[in-house]
Protein backbone atom coordinates (compact mmCIF):
# COMPACT_ATOMS: atom_id res chain seq x y z
CA UNK A 1 0.00 0.00 0.00
CA UNK A 2 1.66 3.51 -1.21
CA UNK A 3 1.74 5.88 2.24
CA UNK A 4 0.19 9.39 1.57
CA UNK A 5 3.83 10.74 1.29
CA UNK A 6 4.60 9.20 -1.38
CA UNK A 7 1.50 9.79 -3.46
CA UNK A 8 2.14 13.53 -4.86
CA UNK A 9 5.37 12.43 -5.48
CA UNK A 10 4.59 9.30 -7.85
CA UNK A 11 1.62 11.19 -9.21
CA UNK A 12 4.25 14.08 -10.57
CA UNK A 13 6.32 11.34 -11.73
CA UNK A 14 3.70 9.52 -13.67
CA UNK A 15 3.08 12.80 -15.56
CA UNK A 16 6.62 13.68 -16.03
CA UNK A 17 7.62 10.10 -17.54
CA UNK A 18 4.28 10.30 -19.79
CA UNK A 19 5.81 14.00 -21.12
CA UNK A 20 8.92 12.28 -21.92
CA UNK A 21 7.55 9.48 -23.53
CA UNK A 22 5.64 12.42 -25.76
CA UNK A 23 8.67 14.07 -26.22
CA UNK A 24 10.57 10.81 -27.36
CA UNK A 25 7.28 9.78 -29.74
CA UNK A 26 9.80 10.83 -32.87
CA UNK A 27 12.76 9.66 -31.73
CA UNK A 28 13.50 5.56 -31.02
CA UNK A 29 10.33 3.29 -30.12
CA UNK A 30 13.02 1.68 -27.77
CA UNK A 31 13.08 4.61 -25.80
CA UNK A 32 9.65 4.91 -26.08
CA UNK A 33 9.07 1.59 -24.82
CA UNK A 34 11.68 2.07 -21.99
CA UNK A 35 10.01 4.79 -20.99
CA UNK A 36 6.46 3.29 -20.91
CA UNK A 37 8.04 0.17 -19.06
CA UNK A 38 9.08 2.55 -16.14
CA UNK A 39 5.46 4.80 -16.37
CA UNK A 40 4.14 1.19 -15.68
CA UNK A 41 5.90 0.26 -12.64
CA UNK A 42 5.14 3.79 -11.30
CA UNK A 43 1.42 3.54 -11.96
CA UNK A 44 1.62 -0.20 -10.19
CA UNK A 45 3.31 1.82 -7.16
CA UNK A 46 1.26 4.33 -7.37
CA UNK A 47 -1.88 2.10 -6.23
CA UNK A 48 -5.17 2.04 -6.41
CA UNK A 49 -5.30 -0.12 -9.34
CA UNK A 50 -8.77 -1.40 -8.41
CA UNK A 51 -10.17 2.20 -9.00
CA UNK A 52 -7.70 2.25 -12.21
CA UNK A 53 -9.02 -0.54 -13.80
CA UNK A 54 -12.63 0.31 -13.16
CA UNK A 55 -12.02 3.35 -14.91
CA UNK A 56 -10.41 1.93 -17.66
CA UNK A 57 -13.37 -0.98 -17.80
CA UNK A 58 -16.21 2.39 -17.90
CA UNK A 59 -14.46 4.16 -20.99
CA UNK A 60 -15.99 3.00 -24.30
CA UNK A 61 -12.47 4.02 -25.86
CA UNK A 62 -10.31 2.19 -23.53
CA UNK A 63 -13.06 -1.12 -24.42
CA UNK A 64 -11.90 -0.21 -28.21
CA UNK A 65 -8.56 -0.27 -28.07
CA UNK A 66 -8.85 -3.38 -26.20
CA UNK A 67 -11.29 -4.69 -28.31
CA UNK A 68 -9.01 -4.20 -31.23
CA UNK A 69 -5.82 -5.82 -29.75
CA UNK A 70 -7.97 -8.85 -29.08
CA UNK A 71 -9.62 -9.10 -32.49
CA UNK A 72 -5.56 -10.33 -33.23
CA UNK A 73 -5.56 -12.58 -30.52
CA UNK A 74 -8.62 -13.99 -31.42
CA UNK A 75 -7.58 -14.37 -35.47
CA UNK A 76 -4.86 -16.69 -34.15
CA UNK A 77 -7.06 -19.01 -33.98
CA UNK A 78 -7.25 -19.08 -38.06
CA UNK A 79 -3.81 -18.45 -38.13
CA UNK A 80 -1.67 -20.96 -40.31
CA UNK A 81 1.83 -19.06 -39.77
CA UNK A 82 1.67 -18.69 -35.63
CA UNK A 83 4.92 -17.25 -35.67
CA UNK A 84 3.73 -14.54 -38.20
CA UNK A 85 0.92 -14.31 -36.17
CA UNK A 86 2.48 -13.67 -32.91
CA UNK A 87 4.45 -10.79 -34.53
CA UNK A 88 1.54 -9.51 -36.22
CA UNK A 89 -0.20 -9.39 -32.22
CA UNK A 90 3.54 -8.16 -31.05
CA UNK A 91 2.89 -5.10 -33.13
CA UNK A 92 -0.24 -3.75 -32.03
CA UNK A 93 0.80 -3.48 -28.25
CA UNK A 94 0.50 -0.16 -28.51
CA UNK A 95 -3.16 -0.07 -28.14
CA UNK A 96 -2.79 -1.93 -25.00
CA UNK A 97 -0.48 0.47 -24.12
CA UNK A 98 -3.14 3.52 -24.70
CA UNK A 99 -4.80 2.18 -21.55
CA UNK A 100 -1.55 2.98 -19.63
CA UNK A 101 -1.40 6.07 -21.24
CA UNK A 102 -4.73 7.63 -20.81
CA UNK A 103 -4.90 6.40 -17.21
CA UNK A 104 -1.89 7.93 -16.45
CA UNK A 105 -2.60 10.99 -18.98
CA UNK A 106 -3.50 14.45 -15.97
CA UNK A 107 -6.09 16.13 -18.14
CA UNK A 108 -4.69 19.51 -16.52
CA UNK A 109 -0.87 19.10 -17.86
CA UNK A 110 -2.67 18.43 -21.55
CA UNK A 111 -0.54 21.16 -22.67
CA UNK A 112 2.61 20.12 -20.97
CA UNK A 113 2.49 16.64 -22.94
CA UNK A 114 1.96 18.91 -26.47
CA UNK A 115 4.21 21.22 -25.92
CA UNK A 116 6.80 17.72 -24.97
CA UNK A 117 6.25 16.32 -28.41
CA UNK A 118 6.94 19.83 -30.10
CA UNK A 119 9.90 19.97 -27.83
CA UNK A 120 11.01 16.87 -29.20
CA UNK A 121 10.29 17.16 -32.60
CA UNK A 122 12.66 20.72 -32.39
CA UNK A 123 15.20 18.57 -31.56
CA UNK A 124 14.98 16.06 -34.38
CA UNK A 125 14.30 18.80 -36.51
CA UNK A 126 17.62 20.49 -35.71
CA UNK A 127 19.34 17.40 -36.37
CA UNK A 128 17.18 16.87 -39.94
CA UNK A 129 18.40 20.74 -41.07
CA UNK A 130 22.16 19.82 -40.41
CA UNK A 131 21.68 16.80 -42.26
CA UNK A 132 20.41 18.30 -44.88
CA UNK A 133 22.91 21.39 -45.00
CA UNK A 134 25.38 18.56 -45.30
CA UNK A 135 23.65 16.68 -47.75
CA UNK A 136 23.81 19.19 -50.21
CA UNK A 137 25.95 21.92 -49.26
CA UNK A 138 29.00 20.71 -46.83
CA UNK A 139 29.47 17.21 -47.88
CA UNK A 140 32.77 17.13 -46.00
CA UNK A 141 31.28 18.02 -42.62
CA UNK A 142 30.93 14.96 -40.10
CA UNK A 143 28.04 12.73 -41.35
CA UNK A 144 25.41 14.07 -38.58
CA UNK A 145 22.68 11.69 -36.53
CA UNK A 146 21.06 10.09 -39.81
CA UNK A 147 18.64 7.02 -40.48
CA UNK A 148 20.81 4.32 -43.16
CA UNK A 149 18.15 2.93 -44.82
CA UNK A 150 18.13 5.69 -47.92
CA UNK A 151 21.32 8.26 -48.56
CA UNK A 152 18.47 11.17 -49.30
CA UNK A 153 16.31 10.57 -45.91
CA UNK A 154 17.10 13.28 -43.49
CA UNK A 155 15.33 12.35 -40.27
CA UNK A 156 17.53 11.30 -38.17
CA UNK A 157 16.43 8.71 -35.60
CA UNK A 158 13.62 6.78 -37.86
CA UNK A 159 13.35 7.04 -41.56
CA UNK A 160 10.77 9.77 -43.32
CA UNK A 161 7.84 7.08 -43.60
CA UNK A 162 7.70 6.97 -39.73
CA UNK A 163 8.83 10.88 -38.69
CA UNK A 164 7.19 12.70 -41.20
CA UNK A 165 3.13 11.86 -39.91
CA UNK A 166 4.38 13.09 -36.35
CA UNK A 167 6.40 15.73 -37.81
CA UNK A 168 2.79 17.16 -39.25
CA UNK A 169 1.04 16.33 -36.15
CA UNK A 170 3.85 18.84 -34.63
CA UNK A 171 3.87 21.40 -36.97
CA UNK A 172 -0.37 21.72 -36.63
CA UNK A 173 -0.05 22.15 -33.07
CA UNK A 174 1.89 24.73 -33.13
CA UNK A 175 0.65 26.26 -36.11
CA UNK A 176 -2.89 25.86 -34.21
CA UNK A 177 -1.44 27.56 -31.05
CA UNK A 178 -0.24 30.48 -33.43
CA UNK A 179 -3.69 30.48 -34.88
CA UNK A 180 -5.40 31.04 -31.68
CA UNK A 181 -2.94 32.95 -29.42
CA UNK A 182 -4.61 36.20 -28.01
CA UNK A 183 -1.89 38.44 -28.63
CA UNK A 184 1.05 38.61 -31.45
CA UNK A 185 3.59 38.35 -28.36
CA UNK A 186 1.96 34.63 -27.46
CA UNK A 187 1.48 34.40 -31.10
CA UNK A 188 5.16 34.51 -32.26
CA UNK A 189 6.73 31.63 -30.87
CA UNK A 190 4.37 29.19 -32.08
CA UNK A 191 4.42 30.74 -35.44
CA UNK A 192 8.32 30.36 -35.45
CA UNK A 193 7.96 26.76 -34.38
CA UNK A 194 5.62 25.77 -36.82
CA UNK A 195 7.70 27.35 -39.64
CA UNK A 196 10.48 26.19 -38.43
CA UNK A 197 8.61 22.00 -38.52
CA UNK A 198 6.56 22.72 -42.19
CA UNK A 199 9.39 23.49 -43.95
CA UNK A 200 11.80 20.18 -42.58
CA UNK A 201 8.69 18.50 -43.54
CA UNK A 202 8.79 19.84 -47.29
CA UNK A 203 12.49 18.61 -47.56
CA UNK A 204 12.08 15.42 -45.95
CA UNK A 205 10.84 14.13 -48.54
CA UNK A 206 7.37 12.17 -46.87
CA UNK A 207 4.39 12.39 -49.70
CA UNK A 208 2.06 10.80 -46.78
CA UNK A 209 3.31 13.51 -44.08
CA UNK A 210 2.53 16.51 -46.33
CA UNK A 211 -0.85 15.14 -47.38
CA UNK A 212 -1.69 15.02 -43.69
CA UNK A 213 -0.29 17.94 -42.48
CA UNK A 214 -2.70 19.52 -45.75
CA UNK A 215 -5.72 17.90 -43.92
CA UNK A 216 -4.78 19.24 -40.60
CA UNK A 217 -4.87 22.37 -42.39
CA UNK A 218 -8.05 22.44 -44.11
CA UNK A 219 -9.45 21.50 -40.65
CA UNK A 220 -7.82 24.05 -38.84
CA UNK A 221 -9.16 26.43 -41.45
CA UNK A 222 -13.12 25.54 -40.42
CA UNK A 223 -12.48 25.28 -36.95
CA UNK A 224 -10.63 28.97 -36.94
CA UNK A 225 -13.18 30.82 -39.63
CA UNK A 226 -16.67 29.95 -38.53
CA UNK A 227 -18.09 31.47 -42.23
CA UNK A 228 -17.74 27.71 -43.87
CA UNK A 229 -17.81 29.93 -47.28
CA UNK A 230 -14.63 31.79 -46.13
CA UNK A 231 -12.97 28.75 -44.70
CA UNK A 232 -13.68 26.95 -48.40
CA UNK A 233 -12.04 29.69 -49.81
CA UNK A 234 -9.38 30.21 -47.69
CA UNK A 235 -8.34 26.32 -48.11
CA UNK A 236 -8.78 26.60 -51.95
CA UNK A 237 -6.30 29.56 -52.18
CA UNK A 238 -3.67 28.87 -49.55
CA UNK A 239 -3.32 25.11 -50.05
CA UNK A 240 -2.27 25.23 -53.46
CA UNK A 241 0.25 27.97 -52.88
CA UNK A 242 1.90 26.04 -50.74
CA UNK A 243 2.07 22.79 -52.49
CA UNK A 244 3.51 24.64 -55.60
CA UNK A 245 5.98 26.57 -53.37
CA UNK A 246 7.03 23.55 -51.54
CA UNK A 247 7.58 21.94 -55.60
CA UNK A 248 9.51 24.90 -56.83
CA UNK A 249 11.67 25.62 -53.78
CA UNK A 250 12.16 21.94 -52.83
CA UNK A 251 13.96 19.59 -55.46
CA UNK A 252 13.71 16.70 -53.39
CA UNK A 253 10.02 16.96 -52.66
CA UNK A 254 9.54 17.71 -56.67
CA UNK A 255 11.31 14.72 -57.49
CA UNK A 256 8.99 12.16 -55.38
CA UNK A 257 6.00 14.11 -56.77
CA UNK A 258 7.30 14.05 -60.29
CA UNK A 259 7.96 9.84 -59.86
CA UNK A 260 4.43 9.26 -58.09
CA UNK A 261 2.98 11.30 -61.67
CA UNK A 262 5.11 9.17 -63.90
CA UNK A 263 4.48 6.12 -62.52
CA UNK A 264 0.48 6.31 -62.63
CA UNK A 265 0.79 7.06 -66.62
CA UNK A 266 2.92 3.66 -66.71
CA UNK A 267 1.08 1.75 -64.64
CA UNK A 268 -1.39 0.12 -67.72
CA UNK A 269 2.35 -1.42 -69.29
CA UNK A 270 4.40 -1.18 -66.16
CA UNK A 271 3.13 -1.76 -62.42
CA UNK A 272 6.53 -2.18 -61.14
CA UNK A 273 6.89 1.70 -59.75
CA UNK A 274 6.28 2.77 -56.42
CA UNK A 275 2.97 3.51 -57.08
CA UNK A 276 2.12 0.99 -59.57
CA UNK A 277 3.10 -1.72 -56.71
CA UNK A 278 1.06 0.50 -54.31
CA UNK A 279 -1.91 0.12 -56.52
CA UNK A 280 -1.33 -3.44 -57.02
CA UNK A 281 -1.38 -3.91 -53.09
CA UNK A 282 -4.61 -1.70 -52.34
CA UNK A 283 -6.33 -4.11 -56.06
CA UNK A 284 -4.94 -7.76 -54.21
CA UNK A 285 -5.71 -6.77 -50.46
CA UNK A 286 -9.40 -5.83 -51.06
CA UNK A 287 -9.79 -9.02 -53.29
CA UNK A 288 -8.46 -11.21 -49.84
CA UNK A 289 -11.41 -8.83 -47.95
CA UNK A 290 -14.02 -10.33 -50.70
CA UNK A 291 -12.77 -13.87 -50.27
CA UNK A 292 -12.27 -13.29 -46.44
CA UNK A 293 -15.11 -10.96 -45.74
CA UNK A 294 -15.95 -11.66 -41.69
CA UNK A 295 -12.57 -12.91 -39.81
CA UNK A 296 -10.05 -12.29 -42.43
CA UNK A 297 -7.37 -14.42 -43.59
CA UNK A 298 -5.82 -14.72 -40.13
CA UNK A 299 -3.41 -12.38 -37.77
CA UNK A 300 -0.13 -13.97 -39.64
CA UNK A 301 -1.24 -15.25 -42.92
CA UNK A 302 -1.58 -11.76 -45.03
CA UNK A 303 1.73 -12.45 -46.74
CA UNK A 304 1.21 -15.98 -48.04
CA UNK A 305 -2.59 -15.39 -49.59
CA UNK A 306 -1.52 -12.10 -51.07
CA UNK A 307 1.18 -13.88 -52.76
CA UNK A 308 -0.86 -16.53 -53.92
CA UNK A 309 -3.65 -14.16 -54.95
CA UNK A 310 -1.49 -11.51 -56.42
CA UNK A 311 0.22 -14.13 -58.76
CA UNK A 312 -2.57 -15.26 -60.47
CA UNK A 313 -3.20 -10.97 -61.50
CA UNK A 314 0.42 -9.07 -61.25
CA UNK A 315 2.57 -12.17 -61.38
CA UNK A 316 5.43 -9.74 -61.93
CA UNK A 317 5.44 -7.34 -59.35
CA UNK A 318 7.28 -7.96 -55.70
CA UNK A 319 5.70 -10.20 -52.84
CA UNK A 320 4.60 -8.59 -50.11
CA UNK A 321 3.52 -8.17 -45.93
CA UNK A 322 2.15 -5.30 -46.06
CA UNK A 323 -0.61 -3.36 -48.38
CA UNK A 324 0.53 0.14 -47.26
CA UNK A 325 -3.34 0.67 -46.26
CA UNK A 326 -3.84 0.59 -42.57
CA UNK A 327 -8.16 -0.06 -43.50
CA UNK A 328 -7.19 -2.50 -45.97
CA UNK A 329 -4.56 -4.15 -43.54
CA UNK A 330 -7.11 -4.43 -41.22
CA UNK A 331 -9.56 -5.38 -43.39
CA UNK A 332 -7.61 -8.38 -44.67
CA UNK A 333 -6.28 -9.98 -41.73
CA UNK A 334 -9.15 -9.38 -39.34
CA UNK A 335 -12.16 -8.68 -41.68
CA UNK A 336 -14.95 -6.88 -40.48
CA UNK A 337 -14.63 -7.89 -37.04
CA UNK A 338 -11.40 -5.75 -36.76
CA UNK A 339 -12.66 -3.04 -38.83
CA UNK A 340 -15.75 -2.64 -36.66
CA UNK A 341 -13.02 -2.93 -34.12
CA UNK A 342 -11.15 -0.20 -35.60
CA UNK A 343 -13.86 2.32 -36.35
CA UNK A 344 -15.27 1.94 -32.71
CA UNK A 345 -11.73 3.70 -31.92
CA UNK A 346 -12.55 6.64 -33.91
CA UNK A 347 -15.86 7.07 -33.36
CA UNK A 348 -15.64 6.91 -29.49
CA UNK A 349 -12.63 8.90 -29.72
CA UNK A 350 -13.97 11.73 -31.53
CA UNK A 351 -17.51 11.50 -29.20
CA UNK A 352 -17.56 14.27 -26.84
CA UNK A 353 -13.75 15.73 -27.72
CA UNK A 354 -12.30 18.61 -28.61
CA UNK A 355 -11.90 20.08 -32.54
CA UNK A 356 -8.35 19.11 -32.00
CA UNK A 357 -8.84 15.95 -31.21
CA UNK A 358 -11.17 15.56 -34.35
CA UNK A 359 -8.87 17.22 -36.59
CA UNK A 360 -5.96 14.68 -34.94
CA UNK A 361 -8.08 11.76 -36.05
CA UNK A 362 -9.00 12.72 -39.08
CA UNK A 363 -5.43 13.62 -39.96
CA UNK A 364 -4.48 9.76 -39.25
CA UNK A 365 -7.45 8.91 -40.49
CA UNK A 366 -6.36 10.02 -44.24
CA UNK A 367 -2.52 8.96 -43.96
CA UNK A 368 -3.58 5.40 -43.06
CA UNK A 369 -4.77 5.79 -46.43
CA UNK A 370 -1.53 5.62 -47.71
CA UNK A 371 0.41 3.26 -45.23
CA UNK A 372 -0.25 0.88 -42.54
CA UNK A 373 0.46 3.34 -39.96
CA UNK A 374 -1.16 1.75 -36.88
CA UNK A 375 0.46 -1.34 -37.53
CA UNK A 376 4.39 0.84 -38.09
CA UNK A 377 6.13 1.08 -34.71
CA UNK A 378 6.20 5.22 -34.07
CA UNK A 379 3.31 6.26 -35.71
CA UNK A 380 1.64 3.20 -33.49
CA UNK A 381 2.56 4.49 -30.46
CA UNK A 382 2.18 8.57 -31.09
CA UNK A 383 -1.21 7.87 -32.41
CA UNK A 384 -1.76 5.91 -28.83
CA UNK A 385 0.48 8.62 -26.73
CA UNK A 386 -1.49 11.66 -28.23
CA UNK A 387 -5.02 10.59 -28.03
CA UNK A 388 -4.39 9.86 -24.57
CA UNK A 389 -3.06 13.23 -24.10
CA UNK A 390 -6.08 14.48 -25.59
CA UNK A 391 -8.58 12.38 -24.41
CA UNK A 392 -7.90 11.89 -20.78
CA UNK A 393 -10.86 13.00 -18.63
CA UNK A 394 -13.01 13.63 -21.13
CA UNK A 395 -16.34 12.46 -21.31
CA UNK A 396 -19.55 13.28 -23.77
CA UNK A 397 -20.38 15.54 -21.45
CA UNK A 398 -16.94 17.47 -21.37
CA UNK A 399 -15.84 18.55 -24.16
CA UNK A 400 -13.45 20.96 -23.01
Amino acid sequence: MTSPQAKPFLSQARSWLFSAICFVLPMKASYIYTLSALLLLVWIADGGLRAKFEAILRSKLCLAFIAYFGVYVLAMLWTEDTTSGWNMVGRHVPFLLFLLYWSSAEPGYRERYVSALLAGLCVCALLAYYNWIQLHWFPDWPRGVKVFKDPDDTAPFVDRILYTPILALGAYFSLRRAVFATSMTARMLPALIAAFLVFNLFFSGGRAGTVMFLALCVALAFERIKARGKALLLCVLVLPLLLVTAYRTQSYFAERVDFAVRDIKVFPENPNTSVGQRLVFWATSIRLFADHPLGGVGSGDYEKEYNQLKSQYWDTTPESHNPHNQFLMTAATTGLLGLAALFCIFYFAASGSDFRTRTMLLGFAVVCLFESYLWRSNTSLAFAAVLAALAAGKTPESKS
